[in-house]
């Protein structure tokens, strides 16, 4: 189960989609399953994550699924958020803990047809836990 909180709904149908992708991806039953979890990656995802590290989609879906235990501590998520940038496609920005560590997260999601979205790139820049 994914940890929601202060998170800011959406009245455009665009973002929301984008937002409950997000949402589905950071569950541990997606993380768990490479081929679900691989299905909301686009071909060309590209990811600078909060270790600093640069990661693409070969090999992402099968790494994220090795190292998540579906009974684990779940996700975090604080203030999500998001804007349409274009048609089919949406800037998401929130808060994540994972396993103690926080970091700020952006993701770019494009509609791959109607009602399915894919990520295509995601920052995740490390943070020290929020102190409100």
């Amino acid at each position: 189960m994914t940890t929601i909180s202060a998170d800011q709904g959406s009245d455009d149908p665009q973002v929301a989609e984008a937002i409950a992708a997000e949402y589905e991806t950071l569950s541990p039953d997606c993380r768990a399953d490479a081929d679900r979890l691989r299905s909301f990656l686009a071909p060309d995802f590209h990811e600078f994550g909060a270790s600093g590290g640069e990661i693409v989609f070969e090999g992402t879906a099968e790494r994220v699924a090795s190292g998540t235990d579906p009974e684990g501590e779940p996700i975090t998520v604080e203030r999500m958020r998001g804007v349409r940038l274009a048609e089919g496609l949406v800037m998401l920005k929130y808060t994540v803990n994972i396993d103690g560590r926080w970091s700020h997260r952006t993701s770019l999601w494009r509609r791959a047809a109607p009602g399915r979205w894919q990520m295509f790139h995601n920052q995740g820049t490390p943070t020290s836990p929020p102190t409100d």
